[in-house]
């Protein structure tokens, strides 16, 4: 009965024993990188572009003859997210053209809209860097696009970013 005991009283005393990890802390000495300033979106804009009617941090909207354009920066790294906020579109739901250039890509893309005074055609680029995407959008109404597309592709011709 004795050796039962100790045995018992062994069990209970080891029962509380458990290995002990380890943990290792490390000190970040390392300061957070600062994401770089934008750089400036170059564009040649049409002739009847008015001065910019709306202007804001990140971006300008200029009123042209039956059409507008809007320029704007927007931090990078969600795609889709810019695409929705210019288009009102997912990704999924509309044909992205990707193109790089010098380690900036290029997406392209058009859409259709309801708009109060009918349908409505918008086309837009976005040049991403890594830190900030670079978007210009125009639009204008879906039976005035045609004649437009002269005057928008030289305008998507000529988005340029500099540093």
């Amino acid at each position: 009965m004795k050796r039962l005991w100790i045995i018992a009283a062994l069990m209970i005393m080891l029962c509380g024993c458990a290995p002990v990890e380890d943990f290792e802390t490390m000190k970040d000495v390392y300061a957070p990188q600062k994401l770089t300033d934008p750089a400036q979106i170059s564009l040649t804009l049409p002739g009847d572009a008015a001065s910019p009617v709306m202007e804001s941090e990140n971006g300008k909207l200029y009123f042209c003859d039956g059409y507008e354009i809007m320029v704007q920066t927007m931090s990078a790294g969600d795609l889709n997210r810019t695409l929705q906020s210019l288009t009102g579109y997912t990704k999924d739901s509309l044909t992205v053209i990707e193109t790089v250039n010098d380690q900036i890509r290029r997406y392209e893309c058009v859409w259709t809209a309801a708009g109060e005074a009918g349908d409505q055609v918008g086309r837009a680029v976005i040049m991403d860097d890594g830190s900030y995407h670079y978007c210009v959008s125009v639009m204008a109404h879906a039976l005035e696009s045609g004649s437009l597309q002269e005057t928008w592709q030289e305008l998507f011709t000529s988005v340029k970013i500099q540093s």
